[in-house]
């Protein structure tokens, strides 16, 4: 007499086993990288231009300036207190300059000095600065804020970004966290 097998629990144990080795493993951090790298990359563009300022150094939060501290002068710095600022273009930097040929330019206002540097963005969320130049007005010493802010950019290996937040994050995790300034439309950085 042959016995005959019902469909139970063994049959679904099997059905689940066989689900789980033909299941997507969980991607790595470059994978998932790669996978945004569309969203990033559009949502960045989309900021090209704009003026972004500084909120927090690492764990240090960066208060915003008492009043309305706009420059008389557009190009000139906004003064002491303002928060600095980055502005990414999509202006390739110019043969002969310091920046090396090809990338994009980017600059600002650091706590005491007006900034420039070229980029590279990508692949995924990768972001490189090189070719710093700035103003040289003095500031406090070799472990200030505005030291802090430019290591902070030369460290930088990677971009977290949504509509209206920036972070500038080391191969360390420090990062420089930035909001969109609300004088963006009229930047100070040409």
């Amino acid at each position: 007499m042959s016995r005959q097998r019902r469909p139970g629990w063994h049959s679904l144990v099997s059905v689940m086993a066989c689900l789980a080795c033909t299941a997507p493993k969980p991607s790595s951090r470059s994978e998932t990288a790669k996978a945004r790298a569309p969203d990033l990359e559009a949502t960045f563009r989309a900021h090209l231009g704009r003026t972004w300022e500084l909120v927090r150094i690492g764990e240090q939060d960066i208060p915003a300036p008492a009043g309305n501290r706009r420059p008389s002068n557009p190009g000139r710095h906004p003064g002491a207190g303002s928060r600095p600022t980055i502005r990414f273009t999509n202006q390739p930097t110019a043969e002969g300059s310091v920046h090396p040929p090809g990338l994009r330019s980017a600059g600002g206002w650091s706590f005491c000095n007006g900034y420039g540097t070229a980029y590279e963005l990508g692949p995924g969320d990768a972001l490189r600065f090189q070719g710093f130049q700035s103003t040289l007005v003095g500031c406090d010493g070799p472990d200030s804020l505005e030291t802090r802010f430019f290591r902070g950019l030369h460290e930088t290996r990677r971009i977290e970004l949504d509509s209206a937040r920036l972070a500038l994050v080391a191969q360390d995790g420090k990062r420089l966290t930035f909001v969109l300034s609300d004088k963006s439309a009229d930047s100070l950085v040409r």
